[in-house]
């Protein structure tokens, strides 16, 4: 392509005359020539405002500007922001404001909140949403970042200033130790790193959702410039498949391809334009198949058998009492439909990963992910390598929600590094990550459920039919997550539920946040918005009545212990409502409604499975103790929490931790991060760690220096002993001990409480003690109460406000807690009502962010987070989890509001305006539902 020069550029107060393709865009010169990796690429289409620069003072997307049209342009990038080493205002602000998370969309945030206030001082909320209305978070809800552009502006305009950092451990709201990083764009992602002599990899996927291969030609593209190996499944050394937990997914696919996102062969080139056009020189001859693209078509007796274990991936039975004599002596009986679609993550960092082949042989893989050690295993397995062979270091995640629990990228670029002992990078496009990666199950729900005209629940049935796609992931897990909350948090004699997988032709189905509880969540939930509606009696009484608590069972037998703050949550919200009572008002043609919802979700894995993690602390050279975890850093501020844990249980600073998350050769094992396990596991793990170093601390400091345990105290510089005042630098510390051969360590392996598979039978007989039905150790609680608008002449419902109590034990740091929830509230909403990945017979239609319909700035409600904070003994300082729950409850209180209303009722998500419009319609008809 032709080159062209022309006059010079400024960027960050630089100037410089490059000479560039004409076809060069803005992104691609900041991250290939300036090595300035602060704007990052979401998309490469402008739809997500990751790369959000400032231009001749505009933001614009710098993935869609290009180079030739820049001529004398003043371009400002993140790196650029701060002056003189101390951060903007604006990045202060996101950072006392908790308005990062995963870090991935922060520095475009900032960048056009500043042409924002550069130009408008004194922003409106309703400006500061237009001015951002380009650039997608996935983590927040972005109500964190509206309170940080407004805590910015007001301090650029002098009318306040900054409040001092928190200090502290437990129930503290510290600052997030990645948090600076994040503001400043510094390259912490793994498309921000690179090697001399780097190779670049393309993969070819199918053009079929189900057919079979007759042949893969790969003779014109090895010819091709550039290129420097191709691989397809026959150069595959060892395992030729993998999976988190039944390994069945094709890592090339030689035979046949089971969806539109199986992989065929992978080229390596010097240049990533040389790989892809290399790739797309790649003949394969097909033989289309007959496909599975519905549950309907899964349930016919003739749909194709995908693997050899037959059609169904788990089935989950509950059988509790006797539900016909439970029917039997129900006054009132509502029986329903549901069907929940399947949704795409949507994570704004594209998976990526980076291998390199070290000098004494080891295989190191960097990757975005939610697991190093389940990644170092299968890449070993593939590559038939010693597992000491193989080291995976987890780069924080772009975003997650269980989306990177499994592998896309990271098997194939180590299979090039090896095969050419050359660094190698491969990077999916946005497209090619929306094909390929695993998704929320869609799932269709038959519930039936019988109560006495008191608003007892007597008896409880449903069917459930999931879509897990065409390889297992951890399908069958979903599955039983689906099963067991199937009722939601309520105690119920006589239940008979049952809950299916079925494989089809799409895309596996996943680790979603919330993992199958959310999807059964929106039928329980509207389900008893019908029966209390059909009773007459109050939603949140009919809730009271049946409501979990200390001493009551599940549906599946289990005795719950304390730390149930379930009915608390809901007078928490129905006090909340109570006072927002009339503050809105309809605009014309709306109408206001108000609806509840509850949900209760599982902390750690449970079910008779062995839950541990490690943890390791030791007093670097430099005097920081580093603190040693595998917990994977994926937004959610793991690497915090168990600091501030660590700074509770022995009395040592916060600051003086430094956390190491997820790195196989350094961290001890510590399984994956799903379940909402981090906190309750890995910080047990690190309490018990922490409780070690700090004795053997004790220890030394009399040893060396005659300090007394009740004489010691701690502080960011050192130790001092109150009584002599001798004062001991951290790295004079670490000095003695290195000069007396001794070393400060110690390490911890927490196992869990003890857990049981599903009993057949879960109702317990006399003489059964509780440990029988303890399928999980601990559960969090929510309830959400949501205020919406309905506008009657288009069915566009808009949420105006959002109150959401959540038990999680105890919130070891109040601010994250509240990140979490908003932005657990942000995807429920898009659940409820917007998003839903589409397929037409196995291929993408919505492989865009834009067509996927996710929630921007604008659509963001007022949310009002409460803490519930019912302690469970077992936790470190009383805390459970809090990562997954926020998003169940959302889409049924959302839908209940529309009810409320309205009058009609939503059994299918999301309630987009067409299907509200439509229910409308059926009203006037006098078919209004429920």
């Amino acid at each position: 392509m032709k080159k062209v020069k022309w006059a010079e550029i400024t960027v960050n107060g630089r100037k410089y005359r490059p000479e560039v393709q004409e076809g060069l865009t803005l992104l691609r010169y900041l991250r290939d020539s300036l090595h300035l990796y602060g704007a990052k690429n979401g998309c490469g289409r402008g739809q997500c405002g990751a790369c959000t620069v400032i231009v001749n003072g505009k933001a614009r997307q710098a993935c869609v500007v290009k180079m030739i049209h820049l001529q004398g342009a003043v371009i400002q990038t993140i790196e650029g922001l701060a002056a003189d080493g101390r951060l903007h205002p604006l990045q202060t602000a996101f950072i006392k404001a908790g308005a990062i998370q995963c870090g991935f969309c922060t520095p475009g945030m900032i960048l056009a909140a500043k042409a924002l206030l550069d130009a408008t001082p004194n922003p409106s909320p309703e400006e500061i949403k237009s001015a951002l209305r380009f650039n997608l978070c996935r983590c927040t809800g972005y109500v964190a970042i509206l309170r940080a552009v407004e805590l910015a502006a007001a301090v650029l305009r002098g009318d306040r200033k900054f409040a001092p950092d928190p200090q502290g451990g437990v129930g503290v709201s510290v600052v997030r130790k990645d948090a600076v990083a994040k503001a400043t764009g510094f390259p912490l992602y793994t498309d921000d790193m690179s090697f001399p002599n780097l190779l670049f990899g393309k993969i070819l996927y199918s053009q079929y959702p189900y057919a079979e291969i007759r042949s893969i030609d790969t003779s014109e593209a090895r010819k091709h410039p550039g290129v420097g190996l191709v691989i397809t499944a026959k150069d595959i050394p060892g395992r030729k498949t993998f999976g988190l937990l039944n390994p069945n997914q094709q890592v090339l696919a030689e035979e046949r391809v089971l969806y539109i996102g199986d992989s065929l062969a992978v080229v390596f080139a010097e240049t990533e334009e040389e790989a892809a056009a290399a790739r797309d020189l790649i003949k394969v001859e097909y033989k289309p198949l007959r496909g599975i693209y519905s549950l309907e078509d899964a349930l016919q007796e003739n749909a194709p058998v995908l693997h050899e274990k037959g059609r169904i991936v788990g089935h989950t039975k509950v059988r509790r009492g006797d539900v016909v004599r439970g029917f039997a002596q129900a006054d009132v009986i509502v029986e329903e439909d549901y069907t929940v679609p399947s949704v795409e993550h949507a994570y704004l960092e594209p998976e990526c990963a980076l291998a390199k082949v070290e000098e004494d042989g080891t295989l190191t893989v960097w990757s975005g992910n939610q697991g190093s050690q389940p990644y170092r295993e299968m890449i070993a397995k593939t590559l038939a390598l010693a597992i000491e062979k193989v080291r995976v270091i987890g780069n924080p995640a772009g975003g997650a929600f269980g989306g990177k629990e499994e592998p896309t990228v990271q098997i194939h670029c180590a299979l090039g590094a090896y095969a050419t002992g050359r660094p190698v990078k491969i990077t999916m496009t946005r497209e090619e990550s929306i094909r390929v990666s695993t998704k929320r199950h869609a799932e269709r729900l038959h519930y039936k459920l019988g109560a006495r005209k008191d608003g007892k629940l007597v008896a409880f049935e449903a069917d459930v039919l999931a879509d897990t796609g065409a390889y297992d992931s951890v399908g069958a897990p979903v599955v039983f997550r689906s099963g067991v909350v199937t009722a939601g948090p309520y105690t119920i004699p006589n239940v008979k539920t049952d809950s299916r997988g079925f494989y089809t032709n799409h895309p596996p189905g996943g680790a979603f946040r919330g993992f199958g509880s959310t999807q059964v969540a929106f039928a329980a939930e509207v389900h008893m918005d019908i029966l209390a509606r059909k009773l007459g009696i109050d939603p949140f009484e009919l809730r009271m009545r049946n409501a979990l608590e200390t001493g009551k069972q599940t549906i599946t037998g289990q005795t719950l212990g304390p730390g149930v703050g379930l009915r608390k949550s809901l007078e928490a919200v129905r006090q909340a409502l109570a006072r927002e009572k009339g503050r809105f008002r309809p605009g014309p043609g709306g109408k206001i409604g108000v609806g509840i919802a509850c949900a209760y979700k599982n902390v750690g894995i449970g079910s008779g499975k062995k839950d541990k993690a490690g943890a390791a602390i030791e007093l670097g050279a430099d005097g920081r103790l580093v603190l040693k975890i595998e917990a994977a850093e994926i937004g959610q501020g793991c690497g915090t929490i168990m600091a501030q844990i660590a700074c509770e249980a022995t009395g040592i600073p916060f600051e003086r931790f430094e956390p190491i998350c997820n790195d196989t050769g350094v961290t001890p094992v510590g399984a994956v991060t799903t379940a909402s396990r981090e906190t309750y596991i890995s910080g047990n793990a690190v309490f018990h760690a922490a409780k070690d170093l700090v004795t053997k601390l004790y220890f030394r400091l009399q040893k060396f220096y005659g300090i007394n345990r009740e004489n010691a105290s701690f502080d960011e510089q050192g130790i001092k002993d109150l009584q002599t005042g001798l004062e001991i630098p951290w790295s004079a510390l670490a000095r003695k001990l290195a000069d007396e051969g001794e070393t400060l360590r110690s390490e911890y392996e927490y196992i869990s409480p003890a857990t049981v598979p599903l009993p057949d039978d879960c109702l317990p007989k006399d003489g059964d003690g509780p440990e029988k039905f303890q399928i999980h150790f601990a559960y969090c609680f929510a309830t959400h109460g949501a205020i919406i608008e309905v506008e009657e002449s288009t069915g566009r419902v808009k949420v105006l406000k959002i109150i959401a109590a959540h038990d999680c034990g105890r919130a070891i740091n109040p601010q994250m807690f509240k990140g979490q929830i908003e932005g657990g509230v942000g995807m429920g909403l898009g659940y409820a009502l917007s998003e839903e990945f589409v397929l037409k017979g196995g291929r993408v239609v919505t492989d865009t962010l834009n067509k996927l319909n996710l929630p921007k700035i604008t659509d963001a409600p007022e949310i009002e987070v409460i803490a519930i904070e019912e302690e469970d003994p077992g936790g470190p300082f009383g805390a459970k989890g809090i990562g997954e729950l926020p998003v169940n409850p959302v889409a049924p209180a959302v839908v209940n509001a529309i009810f409320d209303a309205v009058g009609v009722r939503i059994t299918s998500l999301p309630a987009n305006p067409e299907k509200v419009l439509a229910a409308l319609r059926l009203r006037g008809k006098g078919q209004a539902g429920s």
